[in-house]
């Protein structure tokens, strides 16, 4: 049975990268664990810290799909894989705090092992939430910051019950988690785990399977994800950059991009100035057929900074990398700086544009 919440979807698209590799590890049938309904306030959350830890990543199904879904619709999500960044269990403290300080909410991604996570995250919860940094006197620096917790279950949800063979259910389990989040002064989001997300050959599933059920899994920590992050505007506005540069690198009709620019906005380019809709096609119709239709933005830094109300500045340093028809490379790196309006309805226009060479 598959219990579904209610959330806002997100209208972005990112490429979706299939996953290939496999886990080996028992499974009966697939189950589903939803929070109940939360209320959240959408205007708070913008920072997404990811804590990966899964012993062999590499040969995961369920976790790895879970992580590329998750990373194809928040490409900005600070991910932190924790067996690649620390093999031999020597976390770097003053790293890991930092990522904490960076973020807003917090998720942590894991195989359920043992009734308990990982030993890599526990060793990380052990040296990271130090005294005086998540606990003691002085120890508020993860205070109102979001918790929430994504767990692949190898066996049923039938065992997990009084009557089955592991006699508790998941959530008893995971109360030394929920306790830790309250003494950090953290907000303890409900956690999303789900049953039968394991593989073992000619024994339990199948690999199609697995993916099958991390895929609803995915579709459910998206929605709460979702419900959290992408109504807060400049979080909006963050995946909007990503998505107006993926337009450009296959040089998009130019239907989209006037969608979004006002009908009166100013552009300020390196090779002259234009005004409006009409200015626009005309730096970029010529544009298209000087280069070849596939090139790269690759985003080094973005800044948004609110301005008047429904205002904001968003300061973007951009790589652009392309080839023309003469097969002569281009590479260099601007500065942009755009003026935008966020409306209720979560419509972005862009009021002014201006390119900057670095």
């Amino acid at each position: 049975m598959l219990h579904i919440q209610t959330f806002y979807e997100c209208t972005c698209s990112f490429t979706y990268i299939p996953p290939t590799n496999q886990v080996k590890i028992k499974s009966n049938k697939s189950e589903l664990h939803v929070p109940g309904k939360q209320t959240y306030n959408r205007y708070v959350m913008k920072r997404l810290t990811i804590i990966l830890a899964h012993p062999d990543f590499e040969h995961s199904i369920a976790n790895k799909t879970i992580i590329e879904e998750i990373m194809s619709k928040y490409p900005e999500a600070d991910l932190r894989p924790l067996m690649e960044l620390y093999p031999d269990y020597k976390i770097d403290i003053k790293a890991e705090q930092q990522a904490l300080l960076n973020s807003d909410l917090i998720l942590f991604q894991y195989p359920f092992y043992w009734y308990n996570m990982p030993a890599i995250l526990k060793q990380w919860f052990d040296t990271v939430l130090s005294h005086n940094f998540a606990y003691g006197s002085k120890g508020d620096k993860l205070k109102g910051k979001y918790f929430l917790s994504s767990i692949t279950v190898g066996g049923s949800e039938d065992s997990y019950s009084p009557l089955g063979y592991n006699h508790f259910r998941v959530k008893e389990f995971l109360k030394n988690i929920e306790q830790t989040a309250y003494l950090a002064q953290m907000i303890y989001l409900p956690p999303v785990y789900g049953f039968g997300n394991t593989y073992i050959p000619g024994v339990y599933n199948t690999p199609e399977t697995v993916k099958a059920r991390a895929l609803k899994q995915a579709a459910v920590l998206l929605s709460a994800l979702n419900d959290l992050l992408l109504h807060d505007p400049e979080t909006l506005i963050r995946q909007f950059v990503y998505e107006w540069f993926a337009h450009f690198d296959t040089f998009a009709d130019s239907t989209y991009f006037l969608n979004y620019l006002d009908p009166e906005i100013d552009i300020l380019f390196p090779d002259g100035e234009y005004k409006g809709h009409e200015g626009f096609s005309e730096w970029y119709t010529p544009l298209k057929r000087q280069l070849k239709p596939v090139s790269t933005h690759l985003i080094s830094d973005l800044m948004i900074t609110p301005l008047s109300e429904g205002q904001y500045q968003v300061n973007i340093q951009v790589e652009f990398k392309a080839e023309n028809l003469l097969n002569e490379k281009i590479d260099h790196t601007v500065n942009e700086t755009w003026i935008v309006k966020f409306f209720p309805n979560d419509k972005i226009h862009i009021v002014k544009y201006e390119v900057k060479n670095k």
